[in-house]
């Protein structure tokens, strides 16, 4: 009913505008809609409730609805103005904020601090960053500090809550602020200044009052205000062109509320706290700013009040200062009382109430009657994932800003080339899904008078990265297809494995390394032909001793059972399901065959048994080199692009581009440990964290233990790390001239490199 009437009164006043006719004390004159209805309302006030109306009051912790229903009718029957929440759930907040609203003969402005969102409060709702990380974004996204303002903005409105108590805009110049800290959005007056900006505007956008605070400027303080009253001592220019200037800005950009500070600033004032300072409020803040927005104290039950003011005196000084809102009075019955006697024997005091009571109550015209009626409700998931889309934008901005202005991966890649750890190489970093760094170094040979300079397109045989970019990937299309179990015996494809030792080993122990292979052996001495090969490893001796050791062989044997079961040969296979769906034009075998140009091909070693006497565009490994150049162990050549794309798919749960290229119940399966138990820390075809993870490893310390990857010969690398949704791929020809030295392993050059991205993306 009582919404109903407060409805019926403001649309009905809507109506005719400007143009009816009211009777007032001073005569027949022409009202506002919004006059009228302020005129009405306060002429139904008692004295008491008008001074009420200036109060919001504490909801307390924990309250059953018994304890809730009490706590409304007491606070309804003073009349005070409005509530703010501080802690709970979402539910439970918007389930009180309804009985306190529809207990209210004034409808309530309800109140929330929510810096950095309703979670700052609500244990169930979403919290962004602290305000420090967004003051870290360069100018050009400054449109990410709006939308999460529009975004809590939004959620408040749906919890009818109409002024949230943000945004922070104090300068963090003191180091030792015990309260303002990340709060702030930084120490430069103009960053805090337009970031404030953005967030108000945001806020604002959806009928939410924003509140600047802590005038005049919290930030160069060495107290807690919640505790004892801390002391300014700037001068009165140093506050004008500093401490009040995000302030000044705020309010010509139209803020509609500030919030007063209690400090001791002695350039202003130095009898009165700041919010109890008729020359702070008043003299500075209305006047001389010209701000005409609801101003609004901290809150009066912290002790830079009450360690010096009692029995109602804070909310009486805070009135006569000139402030609107007397926010969080610890006896609410006291402060009417005093406030009301003074009233009665100073026709100014009384003034004063009237004068505030008014500006209150325009405010709930403005911003609480159009939405009176409106369903309270908590905010869906649809919200959090919006606040999750900002933050992800915000990281990805970071960290792109991140690597363009941290250049310790150059030094780390440039002491390399220099140390003729590597001619030239590739970095590239996927974030989040979002490519962060991409940057190539060097030269293909270390004459760059005639070499060519490597580019994002050079090619790069990546070595034992072929048993992950090639042949496990074949597998896990195959067992998605339903062709292969990780379970099945290799000699149910390779019969002529079925009168050797290896006649009962697996797919799940081949590609786990586990299944007693010897790691390598000189086929290619031997013979130059694929098969006879194949009968060669075929043929070879188990190791005598069970578990873990790292083999060619198993994959050799792989790539027969992809070319016996699909009909195609690996190279055909992995084409068709992956590369050119894929759009990967430098992924290949072969790539002087398939339209690569040598001078696009990195080369990898001068070779006298090799025809020209230098290995460029053919595979690097002698046995894949013997067995035609495709083999499940070596032969693949592509871009640290096209591989990042390949293991971005892969984080993504098989999905690139929209399109499904294996399911992510498989690639769950082949990226986790099979023989743990074992001591085996490999996954199906990938390479794990170790248990123990240590910087002499084949990845750098911080990699997760979800992580996997895969590291090769020819100086290559990549590494995929679901938890910190992470792709890094470094391909490199440190075998170049010679493969007798690896340099670039014992200078750690692609785990160092590895660190520092950890390092820049916040997760060391």
């Amino acid at each position: 009913m009582k919404k109903t009437l407060y409805l019926t009164l403001f649309f009905a006043a809507s109506v005719t505008a400007s143009a009816q006719q009211v009777f007032d004390a001073r005569g027949w004159k022409y009202l506002s809609p919004e006059t009228k209805w302020v005129e009405k309302t306060m002429k139904d006030m008692s004295l008491e409730e008008r001074i009420a109306q200036l109060m919001v009051v504490r909801v307390p912790l924990n309250m059953d609805d018994k304890q809730a229903k009490e706590f409304s009718d007491r606070m309804n029957g003073y009349g005070v103005g409005g509530v703010c929440f501080f802690v709970g759930t979402a539910e439970r907040q918007a389930s009180m904020t309804r009985l306190f609203q529809e207990d209210a003969k004034v409808p309530l402005l309800v109140c929330i601090d929510g810096e950095w969102g309703l979670g700052m409060r609500l244990k169930d709702m979403y919290s962004f960053p602290r305000n420090a990380r967004f003051g870290l974004l360069p100018p050009e996204a400054d449109s990410l500090v709006y939308r999460m303002g529009e975004e809590i903005g939004r959620q408040c409105r749906e919890m009818g809550i109409h002024i949230n108590f943000a945004p922070v805009v104090d300068i963090n110049s003191n180091p030792k602020n015990p309260v303002i800290g990340t709060r702030s959005f930084g120490t430069d007056r103009e960053r805090v200044a337009q970031l404030g900006i953005m967030y108000a505007l945001g806020q604002q956008s959806q009928g939410v009052v924003a509140t600047a605070k802590h005038f005049p400027g919290h930030g160069d303080t060495d107290k807690d205000s919640h505790l004892e009253l801390p002391v300014i001592n700037h001068t009165r220019e140093y506050i004008d062109s500093i401490d009040t200037y995000p302030f000044r800005r705020l309010i010509e950009a139209g803020v509609q509320g500030v919030m007063v500070a209690h400090l001791q600033v002695n350039a202003l004032d130095p009898l009165h706290p700041s919010s109890l300072s008729p020359a702070v409020v008043d003299g500075l803040l209305r006047r001389e700013m010209g701000f005409d927005g609801l101003i609004i104290t901290d809150g009066l039950d912290m002790k830079g009040v009450t360690n010096t003011y009692g029995m109602g005196g804070g909310e009486l000084a805070a009135l006569k200062a000139g402030n609107d809102i007397l926010l969080l009075p610890p006896d609410v019955p006291q402060a009417i009382e005093t406030i009301k006697n003074i009233a009665k024997e100073n026709d100014d005091v009384r003034a004063m109430v009237d004068y505030h009571c008014r500006r209150v109550l325009q405010a709930k015209y403005r911003h609480v009657l159009p939405y009176i009626d409106d369903s309270i409700r908590v905010p869906g998931e649809e919200h959090r994932t919006v606040c999750q889309q900002i933050v992800d934008e915000m990281d990805d901005v970071l960290v792109r800003q991140a690597f363009a202005t941290d250049h310790r991966i150059d030094s780390i890649v440039n002491a390399a080339i220099a140390a003729h750890a590597t001619p030239g190489c590739q970095v590239v970093v996927l974030h989040k899904g979002r490519l962060v760094f991409d940057k190539s170094y060097g030269h293909h040979t270390y004459d760059p008078q005639v070499a060519d300079t490597v580019l994002p397109t050079t090619v790069y045989d990546v070595a034992s990265l072929t048993k992950v970019c090639a042949t496990t990937l074949a597998v896990m299309r195959l067992v998605d297809d339903g062709k292969l179990g990780i379970d099945d015996r290799l000699s149910k494809y390779l019969p002529y494995l079925d009168t050797t030792d290896k006649k009962d080993i697996t797919i799940r122990q081949v590609m786990s390394h586990q299944a007693r292979l010897k790691a390598f052996d000189s086929y290619w001495q031997r013979t130059a032909d694929r098969d006879s090969i194949l009968l060669l490893v075929a043929n070879s001796p188990l190791n005598d001793k069970d578990g873990y050791l790292y083999s060619d062989l198993g994959f050799m044997l792989l790539s027969d059972v992809v070319n016996r079961v699909s009909g195609q040969t690996l190279d055909q296979f992995c084409a068709e399901y992956f590369y050119r769906p894929m759009g990967l034009h430098h992924t290949t075998f072969h790539p002087l065959r398939n339209g690569i140009g040598a001078a696009f091909v990195a080369p990898t070693e001068l070779d006298t048994l090799r025809e020209g006497g230098v290995i460029c565009g053919e595979v690097h490994d002698p046995n894949a080199y013997a067995m035609g150049g495709v083999s499940g162990h070596a032969g693949l050549f592509s871009t640290a692009e096209e591989v990042a794309q390949l293991m971005q798919m892969l984080l993504d749960g098989g999905v690139y581009q929209g399109k499904r290229y294996l399911t992510e119940e498989t690639v769950n399966l082949f990226t986790s440990r099979h023989f743990a138990k074992q001591g085996n820390r490999r996954a199906l075809g990938f390479d794990k964290q170790l248990f123990t993870p240590s910087k002499s490893g084949q990845t750098c310390p911080e990699a997760s233990q979800a992580s996997y990857g895969h590291t090769g010969f020819t100086g290559t690398m990549l590494w995929v790390d679901p938890d910190h949704d992470l792709v890094y791929v470094f391909l490199s020809n440190r075998t170049y001239p010679s493969s007798a030295e690896n340099k670039l392993a014992k200078m750690n050059i692609r785990t160092d490199i590895q660190s520092v991205i950890y390092n820049l993306i916040g997760n060391k």
